[in-house]
């Protein structure tokens, strides 16, 4: 059990049907409230009266306000993998334009999704929880980094490969809370930023060119 099982045990997940549609009303009425207002704003109180239940209703789940950020923070993780990890364009020629589609289509998801942004690139920042989620997911999308290139390229040998590729996940979230602190969003200017900080990095370990895989398929 990782330290993040032990702090999500104190939130008092559902066992029935009914319990679970008002464990998950809560959140998407704290959802709602993240969409114009930071988490540092967001009371017991108000996700209650946005509900419209009674607080302890929502103490009875959740008995810290902060694990409303952590159950939401997971709900996202999840919705972001799905969605995000899982289609390489047909065109592709080396790591740098399946790296930079990858990022590209996360800053286009976070910058459809504004709860998310809030919770998962400004989270971290005020709490621990929340910050060892992330890391924890980042483990599980530098994996399908890896996977996506070997189905695209012939890879070599690269020593620590998944490690690498989680510094460039961290290295590049720095970069884009960075952004959405300065300017609400992820900018383009910003995820070019990024995108060189990514390119650079990745040039340490990885060859500037890969050979493409003759018998490659679109990795879905």
């Amino acid at each position: 059990m990782s330290i993040s099982d032990v702090t999500r045990a104190e939130i008092r997940r559902p066992s029935q049907k009914r319990s679970h549609a008002r464990f998950e009303a809560i959140l998407d009425g704290a959802e709602r409230l993240l969409e114009t207002l930071p988490p540092s704003s967001i009371s017991i109180h108000a996700i209650a009266a946005e509900v419209g239940i009674s607080p302890p209703s929502i103490y009875h789940f959740f008995p810290e306000p902060q694990l409303v950020f952590s159950a939401l923070a997971e709900r996202y993780l999840k919705r972001f993998e799905a969605s995000v990890l899982y289609e390489a364009p047909k065109n592709v020629e080396s790591w740098q334009e399946l790296q930079t589609f990858q990022y590209r289509a996360g800053q286009k998801w976070f910058n459809e999704h504004p709860a998310a942004r809030q919770v998962l690139l400004e989270g971290p920042a005020w709490s621990s929880d929340i910050r060892l989620q992330d890391l924890e997911s980042n483990l599980v999308t530098a994996g399908r980094s890896i996977e996506l290139m070997t189905q695209t390229f012939v890879m070599p040998e690269i020593p620590d490969l998944h490690d690498r590729l989680v510094e460039i996940i961290v290295i590049n979230d720095a970069i884009w809370s960075l952004s959405i602190h300065r300017y609400g969003l992820i900018t383009d200017e910003m995820e070019e930023q990024a995108r060189r900080a990514r390119i650079a990095y990745s040039r340490t370990f990885l060859p500037e060119y890969l050979p493409l895989r003759t018998d490659r398929t679109d990795a879905r």
